[in-house]
C-alpha cells in the first residue's frame, strides 16, 4: 500500500464536446480551476507506509464483512457514477481535440527512463542495505555491487537487457527475504525490468509492448495499494495521529475509506484513458512530487521510480492498449456503463487477489474469505 500523499481522483474537469472557439476557451478556463479543486481534496499518503510505521504482513487483513461497510459501498457507488462520466468526458475531448490522444517521441521517453532508472539504482548502491525499496533491508554484501551494475547498464540501450535482468535477480531475492506478498506491493519493478529487456529488443514489434507493460504494472501497484488502505488501516492510523491535517478533518477511518477510492480511480483512469490521460498523469505525479516536502528523502529516493515512470508515460500519452479500450462505438449510455462495470470489476478483482495471496502464503485472510457470502447481511451497518 502506499501510505499516504495527496491524491486526488483521476476525473478530470468538466468540458463542452463543441469544437468552437468559446468551447477551447472554457476548458483552457477550467483546467485550472478544476486542479485547485483537485487539491482541497482528501489526500492519500502517497509515502509508503511499510517505510513510516510498522507493519506485520502475516496478520490477519480485515474481514470483508468489516471493509465492505455501508460508508465504504455508498463511496464505491459514486466513484463508479464518477468514473462512468470521466468516460463520457473523455469520449467528448478525444473528438475535439484529437491531439491531446496522439502518443509523444517514444526515443525521448526511453532516454528519461534510463536515466532515472540509472540514478535510482546508483542512490540504492551509495546508501547501501535496501533491496529496492526502503523497507526492504538487507546486509548481503554483493547486492550493492549488482545495483551499481544496474545503473551502468543504462548507459546503452542494448545493455539495457542486463539491467532489467539484474532487477528480476533483486525481486526475487526480495521475495526470498520478506515474501510475495509483500513483494506484491511492487509490481511497477517487473514492469520496469521487462521495459528495460524489450529496450535491447532489435524487433519493433517486442519493444512496442514496453510502454503497456510499463502502464500496467505502474497502475497495478497503485491499485494494489488502494486495497492495502482499507485491508489493514490500523497500520496507517499512527501516521494520521502524527499528521492531522492530512485527512482535512475527516474521520481517520473514513478518510482512509476515500483515499483508497481515489488512488484505485486515478490508476484505473490512467490505465484505460485516452483524450485525458496526461492530465491524470499530471495530477497524480505532482501528488507524489509534492509528498516529498512532508516525507522527505526516504519517500524522494523511495519515489524516484514512480515518479519518472510518470514523467515518462506523460511525454508517451496514450499506448495501443488505450487506443484499443477506446476503439469500439458505443452510445453513450453503453459507454459509462461500461466504464462502471470495468471499475467495479477492477477493486472486486483486486480484493480476491489481495486477500487470496495473503491467505495463500499467511493463511490470515481464511476469517475474511469464508464471510464474504455474509455480506450483503452485514455489510450495511
Amino acid at each position: 500500500m502506499r501510505p499516504f500523499a495527496p491524491t486526488s481522483p483521476s476525473l478530470p474537469p468538466m468540458a463542452r464536446g463543441s469544437r468552437t472557439p468559446r468551447s477551447t476557451a472554457f476548458l483552457r478556463q477550467a483546467a485550472p480551476a478544476a486542479a485547485a479543486a483537485l487539491s482541497l481534496l482528501p489526500v492519500s499518503a502517497k509515502a509508503h507506509i511499510k517505510w513510516f510505521a510498522p507493519y506485520d504482513v502475516t496478520q490477519a487483513p480485515q474481514p470483508l464483512a468489516e471493509v465492505l461497510t455501508l460508508q465504504f459501498l455508498l463511496t464505491f457507488g459514486g466513484f463508479a457514477l464518477l468514473v462512468a462520466g470521466s468516460f463520457l468526458l473523455d469520449r467528448l475531448v478525444t473528438k475535439a481535440w484529437p491531439r491531446f490522444s496522439r502518443p509523444g517521441d517514444p526515443d525521448a521517453t526511453e532516454t528519461l527512463l534510463r536515466a532515472g532508472t540509472g540514478a535510482y539504482f546508483v542512490a540504492l548502491f551509495a546508501g547501501g542495505g535496501v533491496i529496492l525499496t526502503p523497507e526492504l533491508r538487507t546486509g548481503a554484501e554483493w547486492l550493492p555491487w549488482l545495483q551499481f551494475g544496474i545503473a551502468v547498464s543504462m548507459l546503452s540501450a542494448r545493455s539495457c537487457a542486463f539491467g532489467g535482468i539484474g532487477i528480476l535477480v533483486l525481486y526475487g531475492y526480495g521475495a526470498a527475504q520478506y515474501g510475495a506478498f509483500h513483494l506484491a506491493d511492487y509490481p511497477m519493478f517487473l514492469g520496469m525490468a521487462a521495459y528495460m529487456v524489450l529496450t535491447s529488443c532489435t524487433s519493433e514489434r517486442a519493444r512496442a509492448l514496453r510502454m503497456p507493460i510499463l502502464y500496467t504494472s505502474i497502475c497495478a501497484t497503485l491499485m494494489w495499494g488502494a486495497i492495502e488502505k482499507w485491508a489493514y488501516p490500523q497500520w496507517t492510523f499512527p501516521l494520521l495521529a502524527a499528521r492531522p491535517y492530512l485527512t482535512l478533518g475527516i474521520p481517520a477511518d473514513a478518510f482512509l475509506v476515500l483515499a483508497g477510492f481515489v488512488e484505485f480511480a486515478f490508476a484505473f483512469y490512467i490505465l484505460t484513458g485516452l483524450g485525458m490521460l496526461r492530465l491524470g498523469i499530471l495530477g497524480l505525479g505532482l501528488i507524489f512530487t509534492l509528498a516529498i516536502i512532508d516525507f522527505g528523502r526516504m519517500d524522494a529516493i523511495g519515489h524516484l521510480p514512480t515518479i519518472v515512470a510518470m514523467a515518462a508515460m506523460f511525454l508517451h500519452g496514450p499506448t495501443a492498449l488505450h487506443h484499443a479500450v477506446h476503439a469500439g462505438r458505443r452510445g453513450p449510455v453503453g459507454e459509462a456503463s461500461r466504464a462502471g462495470g470495468c471499475f467495479a470489476a477492477a477493486i472486486g478483482i483486486f480484493f480476491l487477489a489481495y486477500y487470496g495471496m495473503q491467505h495463500a502464503e499467511y493463511g490470515g485472510g481464511q476469517d475474511a474469505v469464508q464471510r464474504l457470502a455474509t455480506l450483503p447481511s452485514s455489510a450495511a451497518r
